[in-house]
């Protein structure tokens, strides 16, 4: 009987890892490092991981939607309004870390050590985003 039972155990095993293994090796054929990338061919980049990850999973009204956004970058993108965009997003994080800075402010005085630590957490996470957002913007800037 534990014969039966290591063999039982020895194709199942083989089978998980043949549904596995070809997701493995598609993302590892495709795998590619949009992170050295800039503007617009970061984007192009981004999205093209994000179709193979929906046709490994089957995901066929994501992989439509994402063809889809491709198109559009390969159409319409270009240098100055992606600064445009992250400018503008730019400026939006800004006024969120205002309104997170009077918000703590306000806890502060309370002495609410929950929304203390509530809105410095959640300026901490919008300092990151603004970090992030202007290296982008100033990526975009050094490779004209």
């Amino acid at each position: 009987m534990k014969n039966t039972s290591v063999v039982a155990l020895a194709a199942m095993s083989a089978c998980i890892l043949s549904f596995a293994l070809p997701t493995k090796l598609v993302f590892a054929d495709h795998h590619q490092d949009c992170s050295t990338m800039v503007g617009c061919d970061k984007k192009r980049c981004e999205i093209s991981k994000q179709i193979i990850m929906a046709k490994a999973h089957g995901n066929s009204h994501k992989v439509a939607g994402l063809e889809t956004a491709l198109k559009n970058v390969e159409t319409h993108c270009t240098t100055d309004a992606l600064k445009q965009d992250l400018t503008a997003e730019i400026a939006d994080v800004k006024q969120q870390i205002d309104k997170y800075q009077a918000s703590l402010k306000e806890a502060e005085e309370e002495r609410n050590l929950d929304k203390t630590y509530k809105y410095k957490q959640k300026l901490l996470s919008e300092n990151t985003k603004l970090a992030e957002l202007e290296q982008e913007l100033a990526s975009l800037e050094e490779n004209k």
